[in-house]
């Protein structure tokens, strides 16, 4: 696949299951998924979990699995298993601003030492030779144009396939709107290409941030969650549709399939906080939604979320069909 013009679902811890993947899949899709982060050093002890986190449904050939740690050769060991199995590529977190993820020295830990991050980085493309090795990242600690371009420069030197970047800082809340020019930036100055993330919740987002910087892919995140049709959606207005041809979704077999799904997927341990999860997001489409995942929220186990969902929707049958333009 050529990375341009491409559309990404981002990697997020407890909702990228391949349960979500499956339902944006079949509402339409887009053109690579980012995994659940993966522990390297879970996934090479063993960890109970692990092959729910590197299942390749639907699609194996666009899914990107996401790795995160801090310990450089358990890096290297575990990207180099990834190799092995069937999907897209191989992504580094050097973004997650987690406390917890920092204190493992991983995340956006990587992007305080150059020299930490090229070594990193060496050792991994040594060892990953069938897929796309990516990197995925924030500004950094602060806000410093000049040492983000180094730090890039030099993954590049290393030999990454693409980037992805977040513009913000390890403190910075989503109140602040990410900052683009920092992808037009990147955009400008590397040879390998730069998808952009963050605070894309429309299509109209998505024109700006294309015709304003330039990105080589755009990644959607949370809006993803709230609306899983969004890059089904974005085709559609790309393609000029007809009036006539209305794009349509039905809210309550879209939340449904996805409960339908999730066991599928999903440990019996994970069933109730990921429903619970992917409902706080996509609650924000209806008017009582706060009500509404209230409910969700109260629930005493995640079969009683089917019993909500249906019961709001039998209230407000007036929700159940979006019609746009």
């Amino acid at each position: 696949m050529c990375i341009k013009d491409v559309l990404v679902s981002a990697p997020m811890a407890t909702i990228s299951t391949p349960a979500f993947r499956t339902l944006l899949e079949e509402l339409g899709g887009c053109d690579l998924y980012g995994s659940e982060m993966i522990n390297a050093a879970s996934l090479l002890t063993g960890g109970p979990f692990e092959s729910y986190y590197l299942m390749g449904d639907p699609v194996p050939e666009k899914l990107v699995h996401q790795l995160v740690g801090g310990d450089v050769e358990t890096l290297w060991k575990a990207a180099e298993y990834l190799d092995r199995i069937p999907g897209f590529g191989i992504d580094l977190n050097m973004g997650c601003s987690a406390p917890e993820i920092i204190r493992a020295g991983g995340g956006i830990r990587w992007m305080r030492s150059i020299s930490d991050a090229r070594r990193l980085l060496a050792g991994t493309r040594a060892r990953v030779k069938r897929k796309l090795l990516s990197v995925k990242l924030r500004l950094g600690e602060r806000e410093d144009p000049e040492y983000l371009l180094s730090f890039c420069q030099a993954l590049v030197q290393e030999g990454i396939d693409f980037l992805t970047l977040h513009p913000r800082t390890r403190k910075d809340k989503f109140g602040r709107f990410a900052r683009w020019e920092y992808v037009a930036l990147l955009k400008k100055h590397l040879s390998v290409p730069v998808i952009g993330n963050g605070d894309v919740r429309s299509y109209e987002d998505y024109c700006r941030v294309r015709e304003r910087y330039h990105p080589d892919g755009v990644m959607i995140g949370r809006a993803a969650v709230r609306a899983p049709w969004i890059f089904a959606y974005i085709r559609y207005k790309e393609k000029k549709a007809l009036p006539q041809n209305p794009f349509t979704v039905n809210l309550h077999e879209i939340a449904l399939r996805f409960l339908d799904l999730l066991p599928r997927y999903q440990p019996k341990e994970f069933l109730e906080s990921r429903a619970k999860r992917f409902f706080k997001y996509f609650s924000e489409n209806l008017f009582f939604g706060h009500q509404f995942f209230t409910q969700v929220w109260n629930a005493s186990g995640w079969e009683e979320i089917r019993t909500i969902v249906d019961g709001y929707f039998s209230l407000h049958p007036e929700e159940v069909v979006r019609v746009m333009g």
